[in-house]
């Protein structure tokens, strides 16, 4: 099966850093200095304690035999694969374990050196951290020569893959059919596949005849992986790093290192921004009720002020844990005792061997003196602690890190603005109006691929889940449908289900509306009999708007927040034999709705360094809201109430920051 070719990552990477270029550039007097190190923000925290989850191993096996000096790619086409492989060296994330194997370099392609031809097989780089320096060098060394011993290079790829645990997958990229057989490329394949190793083979045809592909087709399709065939150098480039990226399928984790106290007693403060921390050990008994590893950090509010706070627990791969099981994340807001404050809108996530959502937990705090009876925030200001939690007996000895996120937000006056929405609103389904246009959703929160209205394709392997972030204003809706365009998978095959669940700027699982007989759990729309051309849909329950938070709906409550909204697409598959196989999809988005009055957009500062000494801890609470809004009022020329969250958090929650004013329905914007 043809996939379609994703955006360039470099052009994602590039609009990214536009718009925090645009953030750098807002002056915010009144915040303090950007954080520090992690080795000085969080003493005692080695930066390897919170490394994302490991990724897993990748070889690439590049063909450099004659062929690739034909002439019509356009250029050589050893010349147009060595700058896609740059390309990909440019791009993967530094936590990949990747290598690079290339066949065809030692000899000519003449009938007496076919003996030697048949065994040219040069690794380049072993799977390991990618030295991208060093790796480009060797990919400028390379020159295309001999022979196209593909089974070998895949017996070859396996053995530098053998040590290593869990899934593991070899890239192929080649021009033409295996020179060297017997014996045949594909049942090399097939005998790699029976040996008992998680190992899946990704193939790439460039420019190749129907004998070629046909064979890269059984490769792929023996190991549970996937085909593409690329025509120019450009296509070659987007297949060869959406195959490698999507096979090594890392959670790209973003936050400053800190450290959480054990306890309330040495919490340290927790400034809003994006954290990365790790959980040692879940539960030997496998349920959420069980004691696991918690961390503790103090959170300051003002008058008036709230919390939003979420923890996204990283887990390893599918395959890599010694044994089955569920992992539990919770987060929950304490008192200095430890004592629930009981919170009504704790929410806890759960995830088990289909791994499909990192296990996110969310949660906001009522405002601070609201309630005078409130036991932890009936006082016009005070402090209360955080508490991330881990349980279950999946890779239970294994220590994990967990992103946490919190956003405060000072006091607002909802008077005069839109009232709250008093129930759902019916869905509203897109239409798949026009051509679709290629993107390649993202693995985490951090680096969701961005959309806006329109029609969009993207494709799922089995096991695998893809983030896409919505901008949505108040007054604004988002509304998506999804269609099934093709499917490698087996046709019948049981626990296959594609799923869609939209999470709020600050990670709350948002509630859907849907009119279609498409299956929703909790809030997530699920498809379970998959079959080509079906389609389902679903709109946010209602607009996002202000007051949605005074609402009787508690699933209406959480729509009060603009800015990026988080769709993540799944694709779960129980079937063995269908691991790894694709799903092709076009997603239709649709924002609808005129802008409301509300809060208005403007830029947020650093975060202050969260420190592990609790009493040398910057302060989060009232003078540090005071002179923020103080800073955005010079921005805007008003008098804002600011949403604070750190540069850090604006990596993973851009246009969440936010000050509370009166404004029209032409919304100024900050310059």
């Amino acid at each position: 099966m043809t996939a379609r070719p994703p955006l360039q990552p470099r052009f994602l990477r590039a609009a990214a850093a536009a718009l925090l270029a645009t953030v750098a550039l807002v002056p915010v007097p009144g915040l303090a200095p950007a954080a520090v190190a992690a080795e000085e923000s969080a003493p005692g925290l080695a930066p390897a304690a919170v490394a994302a989850e490991e990724s897993a191993p990748v070889m690439v096996v590049l063909d450099a035999s004659g062929s690739m000096l034909n002439d019509d790619a356009p250029g050589l086409r050893i010349d147009a694969a060595k700058a896609a492989v740059k390309d990909l060296i440019d791009d993967v994330p530094d936590s990949a374990r990747m290598g690079l194997m290339v066949y065809g370099t030692g000899t000519d392609s003449s009938p007496g050196a076919k003996k030697a031809g048949c065994s040219d097989i040069k690794t380049l780089a072993p799977v390991g951290p990618v030295d991208k320096d060093k790796l480009t060098a060797a990919v400028d060394d390379i020159k295309a020569a001999g022979y196209t011993p593909v089974g070998a290079s895949l017996r070859a790829a396996d053995k530098a893959l053998a040590g290593e645990e869990g899934p593991r997958s070899i890239i192929l990229v080649s021009d033409g059919i295996d020179t060297c057989a017997p014996p045949a490329a594909c049942d090399v394949a097939k005998e790699l596949s029976e040996g008992g190793a998680q190992l899946t083979v990704h193939s790439i045809g460039f420019k190749v005849d129907a004998a070629a592909r046909a064979e890269l087709e059984c490769i792929a399709d023996t190991t549970g992986g996937t085909y593409a065939d690329a025509q120019d150098a450009d296509a070659l480039s987007e297949e060869l790093i959406v195959r490698t990226t999507r096979a090594i399928g890392v959670y790209e984790a973003e936050g400053t290192p800190i450290m959480g106290g054990s306890s309330p007693a040495d919490a340290p403060a927790l400034p809003a921004g994006q954290y990365l921390d790790e959980l040692e050990a879940g539960s030997k008994k496998n349920s959420s009720g069980e004691s696991g590893s918690a961390r503790y950090y103090k959170v300051e509010l003002g008058p008036g002020e709230r919390a939003h706070a979420a923890a996204t627990l990283l887990l390893p791969r599918r395959g890599e844990a010694a044994a089955p099981g569920t992992a539990y994340v919770t987060a929950a807001f304490v008192d200095g005792e430890g004592e629930s404050c009981l919170v009504s809108d704790t929410e806890y996530a759960s995830s088990n061997q289909s791994f499909l959502m990192p296990p996110t937990a969310a949660l906001s705090t009522p405002p601070m003196g609201e309630d005078s009876s409130d036991r932890c925030f009936g006082t016009d200001a005070g402090e209360v602690f955080l508490e991330v939690k881990r349980s279950g007996s999946w890779a239970w000895k294994q220590g994990l890190p967990v992103e946490v996120l919190l956003v405060t937000e000072p006091a607002g006056d909802g008077s005069g603005l839109p009232a709250a929405h008093e129930a759902p609103l019916p869905a509203a389904a897109p239409e798949f109006g026009g051509e679709a246009v290629p993107v390649a959703g993202a693995a985490s929160y951090n680096t969701a691929a961005e959309l806006e209205s329109g029609v969009y394709s993207d494709s799922l392997l089995g096991g695998e889940t893809k983030f896409y972030k919505v901008p949505v204003d108040y007054g604004q809706r988002l509304s998506f449908a999804a269609k099934v365009t093709a499917d490698g998978g087996s046709e019948g095959s049981i626990g296959r289900s594609l799923r869609f669940a939209l999470y709020s700027p600050v990670r709350q699982e948002t509630e859907l509306a849907s009119d279609n007989d498409k299956f929703i759990l909790g809030h997530s729309l699920v498809y379970t009999f998959i079959d080509v051309g079906d389609s389902l849909d679903a709109s946010m329950a209602a607009p996002v708007r202000f007051n949605n938070r005074s609402s009787g709906d508690s699933g209406i409550e959480q729509i009060a927040y603009p800015g990026s909204y988080y769709l993540a697409a799944s694709l779960e598959d129980g079937s063995t034999s269908d691991a790894g196989t694709e799903l092709s999809f076009d997603l239709a988005v649709d924002v609808s709705g005129e802008p409301e009055d509300g809060p208005e957009l403007v830029a947020g500062g650093a975060a202050t360094a969260p420190s592990a000494d609790p009493s040398a801890a910057p302060s989060a609470g009232p003078s540090a809201a005071a002179g923020a809004a103080e800073a955005a009022s010079q921005v805007t020329g008003r008098t804002p109430l600011l949403w604070g969250l750190g540069a850090v958090g604006l990596l993973a929650v851009a246009g969440v920051v936010f000050a509370v004013v009166r404004r029209g329905s032409k919304h100024r914007k900050v310059d």
